[in-house]
């Protein structure tokens, strides 16, 4: 725990995204990767992958990876915009499904709502070609672990 808890903190400080999803093995798994936009937004993408397909006769992207795209992109941000670098271990994750996710990457957007001593929270929506058109939206409490 300590050797991914260290990438976690050496990431953090050089703001280098790459590295910090590849200390979480299965943000690795879903392809995931960090954005940042010019005016500094950051936008959290899972790279489609047929292995991510839960209907073949949609075909959509199954219900756990998009789950899983907004709960790290809650986590990820929790744990970026924090200002001393803190574990957010979620205590509590909701998900609202709109529509189904077809064939193609994901996207997913996500804020931090309120970050105290001990519990953060944060929510994200996550879209595919237009972030008119969401997907699902997201819901999360952290409990915070010093680094």
């Amino acid at each position: 725990m300590n050797e991914r808890v260290n990438k976690l903190s050496r990431a953090l400080a050089r703001a280098d995204y790459a590295a910090l999803v590849a200390a979480v093995p299965y943000a690795g798994y879903l392809g995931l990767s960090i954005e940042t936009d010019p005016d500094g937004a950051r936008r959290y993408v899972m790279a489609y992958d047929e292995q991510l397909i839960g209907n073949a006769g949609l075909p959509a992207l199954h219900g756990g990876t998009v789950a899983s795209l907004l709960s790290l992109a809650m986590q990820f941000e929790a744990l970026i915009d924090m200002p001393a670098p803190r574990l957010p271990d979620p205590v509590d994750v909701t998900v609202d499904y709109w529509r189904s996710a077809g064939p193609s990457c994901c996207i997913a957007t996500a804020r931090l709502i309120r970050s105290g001593r001990h519990v953060a929270q944060a929510q994200a929506v996550c879209y595919q070609d237009s972030p008119e058109r969401p997907i699902a939206f997201g819901r999360s409490a952290f409990v915070l672990r010093d680094v």
